[in-house]
Protein backbone atom coordinates (compact mmCIF):
# COMPACT_ATOMS: atom_id res chain seq x y z
CA UNK A 1 0.00 0.00 0.00
CA UNK A 2 1.49 3.32 -1.11
CA UNK A 3 1.84 6.04 1.51
CA UNK A 4 0.62 9.26 -0.11
CA UNK A 5 0.31 12.79 1.25
CA UNK A 6 -2.07 15.26 -0.43
CA UNK A 7 -1.53 18.94 0.30
CA UNK A 8 -4.59 21.12 -0.31
CA UNK A 9 -4.24 24.69 -1.63
CA UNK A 10 -4.90 25.94 1.90
CA UNK A 11 -7.71 28.38 1.13
CA UNK A 12 -10.72 26.13 1.78
CA UNK A 13 -11.07 23.05 4.01
CA UNK A 14 -11.07 19.35 3.18
CA UNK A 15 -13.57 17.73 3.61
CA UNK A 16 -15.10 20.36 1.35
CA UNK A 17 -17.58 22.03 3.71
CA UNK A 18 -17.14 25.38 1.93
CA UNK A 19 -17.07 24.14 -1.66
CA UNK A 20 -14.09 24.51 -3.98
CA UNK A 21 -13.42 22.40 -7.07
CA UNK A 22 -10.07 20.99 -5.94
CA UNK A 23 -11.27 20.52 -2.37
CA UNK A 24 -14.37 18.65 -3.60
CA UNK A 25 -12.26 16.31 -5.75
CA UNK A 26 -9.92 15.67 -2.81
CA UNK A 27 -12.93 14.89 -0.63
CA UNK A 28 -14.14 12.36 -3.21
CA UNK A 29 -10.76 10.60 -3.13
CA UNK A 30 -10.82 10.56 0.68
CA UNK A 31 -14.35 9.15 0.78
CA UNK A 32 -13.49 6.42 -1.72
CA UNK A 33 -10.38 5.55 0.25
CA UNK A 34 -12.52 5.17 3.35
CA UNK A 35 -14.49 2.53 1.43
CA UNK A 36 -11.74 0.69 -0.45
CA UNK A 37 -8.60 1.43 1.62
CA UNK A 38 -6.10 1.11 -1.24
CA UNK A 39 -3.85 3.97 -0.07
CA UNK A 40 -2.25 4.94 3.21
CA UNK A 41 -3.49 8.50 2.89
CA UNK A 42 -2.56 11.72 4.67
CA UNK A 43 -4.29 15.02 3.87
CA UNK A 44 -2.87 18.40 4.89
CA UNK A 45 -5.54 21.09 4.91
CA UNK A 46 -6.94 24.13 6.63
CA UNK A 47 -10.22 23.55 8.47
CA UNK A 48 -13.43 24.89 9.95
CA UNK A 49 -15.51 23.37 12.74
CA UNK A 50 -17.62 21.25 10.39
CA UNK A 51 -14.71 19.90 8.35
CA UNK A 52 -12.75 19.17 11.53
CA UNK A 53 -15.63 17.03 12.79
CA UNK A 54 -15.83 15.15 9.50
CA UNK A 55 -12.05 14.64 9.40
CA UNK A 56 -12.05 13.20 12.91
CA UNK A 57 -14.67 10.64 11.85
CA UNK A 58 -12.42 9.24 9.11
CA UNK A 59 -10.72 5.96 9.86
CA UNK A 60 -8.50 5.35 6.81
CA UNK A 61 -7.18 8.88 6.31
CA UNK A 62 -4.91 10.88 8.58
CA UNK A 63 -5.62 14.61 8.59
CA UNK A 64 -3.10 17.31 9.40
CA UNK A 65 -5.35 20.25 10.27
CA UNK A 66 -3.81 23.71 9.99
CA UNK A 67 -5.65 26.75 11.40
CA UNK A 68 -6.47 29.51 8.90
CA UNK A 69 -3.62 32.01 8.63
CA UNK A 70 -4.09 35.21 10.61
CA UNK A 71 -3.30 38.69 9.28
CA UNK A 72 -0.15 38.81 11.44
CA UNK A 73 0.82 35.38 10.11
CA UNK A 74 0.51 36.58 6.53
CA UNK A 75 2.60 39.65 7.30
CA UNK A 76 5.30 37.55 8.98
CA UNK A 77 5.36 35.21 5.97
CA UNK A 78 5.71 38.07 3.49
CA UNK A 79 8.55 39.70 5.46
CA UNK A 80 10.39 36.37 5.78
CA UNK A 81 10.00 35.66 2.07
CA UNK A 82 11.35 39.11 1.16
CA UNK A 83 14.39 38.50 3.36
CA UNK A 84 15.08 35.03 1.91
CA UNK A 85 14.55 36.25 -1.66
CA UNK A 86 17.19 38.91 -1.17
CA UNK A 87 19.76 36.51 0.29
CA UNK A 88 18.97 33.44 -1.82
CA UNK A 89 17.35 34.54 -5.14
CA UNK A 90 17.19 31.01 -6.68
CA UNK A 91 14.96 29.69 -3.87
CA UNK A 92 11.39 28.78 -4.91
CA UNK A 93 9.45 30.07 -1.94
CA UNK A 94 6.08 29.03 -0.57
CA UNK A 95 3.25 31.28 -1.81
CA UNK A 96 1.58 31.35 1.62
CA UNK A 97 2.25 30.65 5.28
CA UNK A 98 0.04 27.56 4.98
CA UNK A 99 2.77 25.64 3.12
CA UNK A 100 5.41 26.52 5.71
CA UNK A 101 3.23 25.15 8.51
CA UNK A 102 2.38 22.11 6.38
CA UNK A 103 6.06 21.25 5.94
CA UNK A 104 6.79 21.63 9.64
CA UNK A 105 4.03 19.11 10.36
CA UNK A 106 5.11 16.41 7.91
CA UNK A 107 8.86 16.86 7.45
CA UNK A 108 9.71 13.85 9.64
CA UNK A 109 7.22 11.54 7.91
CA UNK A 110 8.09 9.02 5.20
CA UNK A 111 5.92 9.07 2.06
CA UNK A 112 6.05 7.43 -1.36
CA UNK A 113 4.62 10.63 -2.85
CA UNK A 114 3.81 14.14 -1.61
CA UNK A 115 1.39 15.88 -3.95
CA UNK A 116 0.51 19.53 -4.28
CA UNK A 117 -3.17 19.68 -5.22
CA UNK A 118 -3.05 22.83 -7.30
CA UNK A 119 -0.84 25.46 -5.72
CA UNK A 120 2.75 26.14 -6.83
CA UNK A 121 3.39 24.11 -9.99
CA UNK A 122 7.07 25.07 -9.98
CA UNK A 123 7.49 23.43 -6.58
CA UNK A 124 8.89 24.78 -3.31
CA UNK A 125 12.60 24.37 -2.62
CA UNK A 126 12.13 23.51 1.05
CA UNK A 127 9.75 20.65 0.18
CA UNK A 128 12.14 19.37 -2.53
CA UNK A 129 14.99 19.30 0.00
CA UNK A 130 12.97 17.21 2.49
CA UNK A 131 11.17 14.94 0.01
CA UNK A 132 13.73 14.70 -2.77
CA UNK A 133 12.37 12.92 -5.86
CA UNK A 134 8.98 12.34 -4.21
CA UNK A 135 7.23 15.64 -4.89
CA UNK A 136 4.25 15.26 -7.25
CA UNK A 137 1.82 17.74 -8.75
CA UNK A 138 -1.90 17.41 -9.54
CA UNK A 139 -2.56 19.53 -12.63
CA UNK A 140 -6.08 21.00 -12.52
CA UNK A 141 -5.60 23.67 -15.20
CA UNK A 142 -4.25 24.09 -18.73
CA UNK A 143 -0.77 25.67 -18.78
CA UNK A 144 -0.49 28.74 -21.02
CA UNK A 145 1.04 27.92 -24.41
CA UNK A 146 3.24 31.03 -24.53
CA UNK A 147 4.84 30.81 -21.10
CA UNK A 148 7.54 28.13 -20.67
CA UNK A 149 7.98 27.15 -17.02
CA UNK A 150 10.05 24.88 -14.76
CA UNK A 151 8.69 22.38 -12.25
CA UNK A 152 10.57 20.27 -9.72
CA UNK A 153 7.74 17.70 -9.60
CA UNK A 154 8.85 14.16 -10.44
CA UNK A 155 5.33 13.04 -11.40
CA UNK A 156 2.31 14.95 -12.69
CA UNK A 157 -1.33 13.83 -12.60
CA UNK A 158 -3.25 15.71 -15.32
CA UNK A 159 -7.05 15.95 -15.35
CA UNK A 160 -7.17 15.56 -19.15
CA UNK A 161 -4.92 14.52 -22.02
CA UNK A 162 -5.19 18.10 -23.28
CA UNK A 163 -3.85 19.58 -20.03
CA UNK A 164 -1.11 16.93 -19.88
CA UNK A 165 -0.02 17.66 -23.44
CA UNK A 166 0.12 21.40 -22.70
CA UNK A 167 2.30 20.64 -19.66
CA UNK A 168 4.73 18.52 -21.70
CA UNK A 169 4.97 21.17 -24.42
CA UNK A 170 5.66 24.07 -22.05
CA UNK A 171 7.47 22.62 -19.04
CA UNK A 172 11.24 22.94 -19.43
CA UNK A 173 11.88 20.03 -17.04
CA UNK A 174 10.96 16.43 -17.72
CA UNK A 175 8.37 14.55 -15.66
CA UNK A 176 6.17 11.50 -15.97
CA UNK A 177 2.69 12.85 -16.85
CA UNK A 178 -0.32 10.59 -16.22
CA UNK A 179 -3.95 11.40 -17.04
CA UNK A 180 -6.36 10.87 -14.14
CA UNK A 181 -9.81 12.05 -15.20
CA UNK A 182 -12.07 13.81 -12.75
CA UNK A 183 -15.23 12.17 -11.47
CA UNK A 184 -18.51 13.10 -9.83
CA UNK A 185 -21.08 11.49 -7.58
CA UNK A 186 -23.39 10.47 -10.42
CA UNK A 187 -26.25 9.56 -8.08
CA UNK A 188 -26.43 13.18 -6.90
CA UNK A 189 -27.48 14.31 -10.38
CA UNK A 190 -29.70 11.40 -11.39
CA UNK A 191 -32.44 12.08 -8.81
CA UNK A 192 -35.89 12.16 -10.40
CA UNK A 193 -38.24 15.11 -10.09
CA UNK A 194 -41.84 14.83 -11.22
CA UNK A 195 -43.74 17.16 -13.53
CA UNK A 196 -45.25 19.07 -10.62
CA UNK A 197 -41.83 19.87 -9.11
CA UNK A 198 -40.40 20.74 -12.53
CA UNK A 199 -43.30 23.09 -13.16
CA UNK A 200 -42.96 24.68 -9.73
CA UNK A 201 -39.26 25.43 -10.22
CA UNK A 202 -39.88 26.85 -13.69
CA UNK A 203 -42.72 28.99 -12.42
CA UNK A 204 -40.54 30.37 -9.60
CA UNK A 205 -38.12 31.59 -12.27
CA UNK A 206 -40.82 33.04 -14.50
CA UNK A 207 -40.74 30.20 -17.05
CA UNK A 208 -43.72 28.31 -18.46
CA UNK A 209 -44.06 24.56 -19.05
CA UNK A 210 -43.86 25.01 -22.83
CA UNK A 211 -40.74 27.21 -22.74
CA UNK A 212 -37.46 25.77 -24.07
CA UNK A 213 -35.13 26.38 -21.13
CA UNK A 214 -31.37 26.56 -21.61
CA UNK A 215 -29.26 26.35 -18.45
CA UNK A 216 -25.77 27.68 -17.74
CA UNK A 217 -24.25 26.34 -14.54
CA UNK A 218 -20.84 27.38 -13.30
CA UNK A 219 -18.60 30.23 -12.25
CA UNK A 220 -19.65 33.67 -13.46
CA UNK A 221 -16.38 34.78 -15.01
CA UNK A 222 -15.13 35.93 -18.39
CA UNK A 223 -13.44 32.62 -19.23
CA UNK A 224 -16.76 30.78 -18.99
CA UNK A 225 -18.41 32.79 -21.80
CA UNK A 226 -21.53 33.87 -19.90
CA UNK A 227 -21.88 37.19 -21.73
CA UNK A 228 -21.50 35.44 -25.08
CA UNK A 229 -24.32 33.06 -24.17
CA UNK A 230 -26.52 35.93 -23.02
CA UNK A 231 -25.96 37.69 -26.33
CA UNK A 232 -26.77 34.46 -28.20
CA UNK A 233 -30.08 34.16 -26.34
CA UNK A 234 -30.96 37.80 -27.06
CA UNK A 235 -30.45 37.22 -30.80
CA UNK A 236 -32.88 34.29 -30.96
CA UNK A 237 -36.26 35.50 -32.18
CA UNK A 238 -38.20 32.69 -30.48
CA UNK A 239 -39.49 34.29 -27.27
CA UNK A 240 -40.08 30.86 -25.73
CA UNK A 241 -36.34 30.18 -25.64
CA UNK A 242 -35.31 31.09 -22.09
CA UNK A 243 -32.04 31.01 -20.14
CA UNK A 244 -31.40 29.98 -16.54
CA UNK A 245 -28.03 31.07 -15.09
CA UNK A 246 -26.93 29.20 -11.97
CA UNK A 247 -23.68 30.12 -10.26
CA UNK A 248 -21.50 32.76 -8.68
CA UNK A 249 -18.07 34.26 -9.19
CA UNK A 250 -16.49 31.60 -7.00
CA UNK A 251 -17.29 28.04 -5.90
CA UNK A 252 -19.74 29.24 -3.27
CA UNK A 253 -21.61 32.37 -2.22
CA UNK A 254 -19.31 35.26 -3.06
CA UNK A 255 -19.10 38.99 -3.48
CA UNK A 256 -19.88 40.68 -6.76
CA UNK A 257 -17.16 41.31 -9.34
CA UNK A 258 -17.06 43.67 -12.35
CA UNK A 259 -17.87 40.70 -14.60
CA UNK A 260 -20.80 39.60 -12.43
CA UNK A 261 -22.10 43.18 -12.53
CA UNK A 262 -21.85 43.13 -16.34
CA UNK A 263 -23.78 39.85 -16.43
CA UNK A 264 -26.48 41.18 -14.11
CA UNK A 265 -26.80 44.31 -16.26
CA UNK A 266 -27.16 42.18 -19.40
CA UNK A 267 -29.75 39.98 -17.69
CA UNK A 268 -31.72 43.07 -16.74
CA UNK A 269 -31.53 44.37 -20.31
CA UNK A 270 -32.84 41.11 -21.81
CA UNK A 271 -35.63 40.92 -19.24
CA UNK A 272 -37.96 38.00 -18.47
CA UNK A 273 -36.26 35.61 -20.90
CA UNK A 274 -33.40 35.17 -18.40
CA UNK A 275 -33.41 34.14 -14.74
CA UNK A 276 -30.26 34.44 -12.62
CA UNK A 277 -30.42 32.27 -9.48
CA UNK A 278 -26.99 33.03 -8.05
CA UNK A 279 -25.20 30.32 -6.06
CA UNK A 280 -27.01 27.00 -5.57
CA UNK A 281 -25.52 24.28 -3.27
CA UNK A 282 -24.18 21.30 -5.21
CA UNK A 283 -26.65 18.91 -3.59
CA UNK A 284 -29.55 20.99 -4.95
CA UNK A 285 -28.26 21.49 -8.50
CA UNK A 286 -30.10 18.48 -9.88
CA UNK A 287 -33.45 20.21 -9.31
CA UNK A 288 -32.47 23.05 -11.65
CA UNK A 289 -30.79 20.77 -14.19
CA UNK A 290 -33.87 18.56 -14.33
CA UNK A 291 -36.02 21.66 -14.87
CA UNK A 292 -34.08 22.68 -18.00
CA UNK A 293 -34.19 21.25 -21.54
CA UNK A 294 -30.52 21.58 -22.53
CA UNK A 295 -27.27 22.84 -21.01
CA UNK A 296 -24.75 25.13 -22.71
CA UNK A 297 -21.08 25.23 -21.67
CA UNK A 298 -19.74 28.23 -23.65
CA UNK A 299 -16.15 28.32 -22.33
CA UNK A 300 -13.95 30.80 -24.18
CA UNK A 301 -10.73 29.53 -22.56
CA UNK A 302 -8.91 26.19 -22.74
CA UNK A 303 -10.91 24.53 -19.95
CA UNK A 304 -8.79 21.66 -18.64
CA UNK A 305 -11.61 19.39 -17.46
CA UNK A 306 -14.78 21.11 -16.26
CA UNK A 307 -17.19 18.85 -14.41
CA UNK A 308 -20.27 20.81 -15.51
CA UNK A 309 -20.69 18.78 -18.75
CA UNK A 310 -20.44 15.52 -16.80
CA UNK A 311 -23.05 16.71 -14.32
CA UNK A 312 -25.33 17.66 -17.23
CA UNK A 313 -24.90 14.22 -18.84
CA UNK A 314 -25.64 12.53 -15.52
CA UNK A 315 -28.84 14.57 -15.31
CA UNK A 316 -29.82 13.53 -18.85
CA UNK A 317 -29.38 16.94 -20.49
CA UNK A 318 -28.30 17.37 -24.13
CA UNK A 319 -25.24 19.58 -24.35
CA UNK A 320 -23.87 22.43 -26.43
CA UNK A 321 -20.17 22.99 -25.71
CA UNK A 322 -17.32 24.96 -27.21
CA UNK A 323 -14.23 23.28 -28.61
CA UNK A 324 -12.27 23.99 -25.48
CA UNK A 325 -9.45 22.18 -23.73
CA UNK A 326 -10.45 18.80 -22.33
CA UNK A 327 -14.21 19.21 -22.79
CA UNK A 328 -14.25 17.03 -25.91
CA UNK A 329 -12.53 14.22 -23.98
CA UNK A 330 -15.31 14.12 -21.41
CA UNK A 331 -18.20 14.47 -23.87
CA UNK A 332 -18.89 12.97 -27.32
CA UNK A 333 -20.69 14.00 -30.55
CA UNK A 334 -23.55 11.67 -29.57
CA UNK A 335 -24.41 13.81 -26.54
CA UNK A 336 -22.90 17.23 -27.29
CA UNK A 337 -23.06 19.76 -30.13
CA UNK A 338 -19.61 21.34 -30.45
CA UNK A 339 -19.21 24.95 -31.58
CA UNK A 340 -16.00 26.80 -32.36
CA UNK A 341 -14.46 29.47 -30.12
CA UNK A 342 -13.99 32.06 -32.83
CA UNK A 343 -15.37 35.41 -33.91
CA UNK A 344 -18.71 33.78 -34.72
CA UNK A 345 -19.23 32.14 -31.33
CA UNK A 346 -22.41 34.09 -30.52
CA UNK A 347 -24.00 33.20 -33.85
CA UNK A 348 -22.87 29.58 -33.53
CA UNK A 349 -24.38 29.27 -30.06
CA UNK A 350 -27.67 30.76 -31.29
CA UNK A 351 -27.84 28.38 -34.23
CA UNK A 352 -27.05 25.35 -32.08
CA UNK A 353 -29.74 26.26 -29.54
CA UNK A 354 -32.34 26.81 -32.27
CA UNK A 355 -31.42 23.51 -33.94
CA UNK A 356 -32.00 21.54 -30.72
CA UNK A 357 -35.14 23.51 -29.94
CA UNK A 358 -36.67 22.19 -33.15
CA UNK A 359 -35.54 18.57 -32.88
CA UNK A 360 -37.02 16.79 -29.87
CA UNK A 361 -36.01 13.35 -31.18
CA UNK A 362 -32.38 14.41 -31.39
CA UNK A 363 -32.54 15.82 -27.87
CA UNK A 364 -33.89 12.51 -26.60
CA UNK A 365 -31.09 10.58 -28.33
CA UNK A 366 -28.48 12.94 -26.88
CA UNK A 367 -29.99 12.57 -23.44
CA UNK A 368 -29.75 8.78 -23.54
CA UNK A 369 -26.18 8.91 -24.88
CA UNK A 370 -25.16 11.34 -22.14
CA UNK A 371 -26.57 9.14 -19.38
CA UNK A 372 -24.48 6.24 -20.67
CA UNK A 373 -21.29 8.28 -21.11
CA UNK A 374 -21.54 9.86 -17.66
CA UNK A 375 -20.96 6.43 -16.12
CA UNK A 376 -17.30 6.66 -17.18
CA UNK A 377 -16.73 9.58 -14.82
CA UNK A 378 -17.86 8.27 -11.46
CA UNK A 379 -15.85 9.03 -8.35
CA UNK A 380 -15.08 5.30 -8.11
CA UNK A 381 -13.50 5.43 -11.58
CA UNK A 382 -11.48 8.52 -10.61
CA UNK A 383 -10.27 6.84 -7.43
CA UNK A 384 -9.17 3.68 -9.26
CA UNK A 385 -7.24 5.77 -11.81
CA UNK A 386 -5.68 7.80 -8.98
CA UNK A 387 -4.54 4.68 -7.14
CA UNK A 388 -3.08 3.21 -10.34
CA UNK A 389 -1.21 6.44 -11.03
CA UNK A 390 0.25 6.35 -7.51
CA UNK A 391 1.59 2.88 -8.28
Amino acid sequence: MKRICLIAPGLLPVPATQGGAIETLMTSIVNQNELYKKLDLTVVTTFDDESKGLAESMRSTKFVLIPPTTASGRLKHDVKNAFIRRLFPPQRLSPSAFYNVALRNIRHESFDGVMFEGGPSSGITSFDNVFSGKMWYHLHYTPASDKPFFSSASRVFAVSDFAGKAWRMNCTSQQEVITVRNGIDISRFSHHIDAVERGRIRSSLGFADDDFVVIFCGRIMREKGVLELLQAISEINDRNVKLMIVGSADFGPSNSTPYVKAVVEKVSHIGSRVAYTGYVPNNQLYRYLKSADIEVVPSVCEDAAPLVPVEAMAAGLPLIVTRSGGIEEYTSPECAVIVERDGRIVESLSQAIVSLRGDRDRCNRMSRAGLIRAQRYSIRSMYEQFVAACE
